[in-house]
């Protein structure tokens, strides 16, 4: 199912088109597919994985993007994000959704809001706010 978008301020699909290409990349661990939607100066400022791979700062450009999907494979035995709602802001688009995940035993269940950055059909920054646990 197509999640919804809330409104379209400014003619703004396109940014929404380009951050739903990147979780679709994410869903196919297809890096290629990922950096193509990226600006060099990206950042991704995230907790859970950057925290379980050891990192103490955001990944950064083309690099920090490998970086994030190498982690998340050594890191994680399953990890999967549900961006449930888009709202598309004039360079901006916040996503609503949920990440499921397992490692060895632990498996968690966590609400989250991304908080993206685009420009020029790029995306340049997001940030991951861990909004506590999702219902089972």
């Amino acid at each position: 199912m197509r999640p919804e978008y809330y409104g379209n301020p400014a003619g703004v699909t396109e940014d929404v088109d380009v951050v739903r290409a990147i979780y679709d990349a994410f869903a196919a661990r297809d890096l290629d597919a990922g950096l193509a939607h990226v600006a060099g100066d990206f950042e991704l400022v995230v907790e859970g994985t950057a925290r379980i791979a050891g990192r103490t700062g955001p990944y950064r450009g083309r690099d920090g993007l490998r970086q994030y999907f190498s982690d998340v494979e050594r890191a994680w035995d399953e990890l999967t994000l549900h961006a449930e709602d888009f709202l598309a802001l004039p360079g901006s688009v916040v996503v609503m959704g949920h990440v499921e995940g397992r490692r060895g035993e632990e498996e968690i269940r966590r609400n989250v809001l991304w908080t993206w950055r685009v420009r020029d059909g790029l995306a340049v920054a997001v940030r991951v706010s861990d909004l506590g646990p999702a219902p089972a």
